[in-house]
């Protein structure tokens, strides 16, 4: 490798080294911020919980429907958790120099899948809102189509990605 290169590549690997902890550190929050949600959820008394543009007051909440909002608010939060999964395994195989092979482009293609299933949390979280606070909503909700698009577009990126790395996995076997 020209020397020139393996500075370039030297650089990725620290930049994605420090990408990966920030990562980490971001999950441990995301966690932590799980626990305090679901506790306030289930203990507060004029909480409202506010996501994807809809508030909903808890203290019209039972214990029952308290505890499928609560819920219904793991399965939104576990979707950016997953999306920091996949990139702190994405900055970690760059740290370790692999960049163009199929198991990066596994990584971004699971980005995709994690950017559907934010559309999908959001249907999930509307129809909640919907179904525990009846007459308490507002007559509209605003559901964002960019992730829909972002998704798909990122796992047929990555299906071209990982192609391409077999396809050079395969011709470095080649003598």
């Amino acid at each position: 490798m020209r020397p020139e290169l393996e500075k370039k590549l030297h650089r990725i690997q620290s930049f994605s080294q420090v990408l990966r902890r920030i990562c980490q550190a971001a999950l441990l929050v995301m966690f932590l911020l799980t626990l305090v949600c679901i506790a306030g959820i289930c203990i507060g008394k004029g909480n409202i919980v506010r996501a994807f543009d809809i508030s909903i007051p808890l203290g019209t909440l039972g214990a029952y429907q308290r505890i499928l909002m609560a819920l219904v608010a793991v399965l939104a939060i576990a979707v950016p958790i997953k999306g920091l999964y996949h990139l702190e395994r994405l900055f970690r195989n760059y740290a370790e120099g692999k960049i163009f092979t199929v198991a990066s482009a596994s990584e971004i293609r699971q980005l995709g899948v994690t950017a559907l299933l934010w559309a999908a949390a959001n249907l999930v979280w509307i129809a909640a809102a919907f179904t525990l606070t009846e007459r308490h909503l507002p007559h509209s909700f605003y559901f964002r189509m960019d992730s829909i698009a972002i998704g798909a577009t990122v796992i047929v990126i990555s299906w071209l990605m990982e192609m391409a790395a077999a396809m050079r996995e395969e011709n470095e076997l080649t003598i």
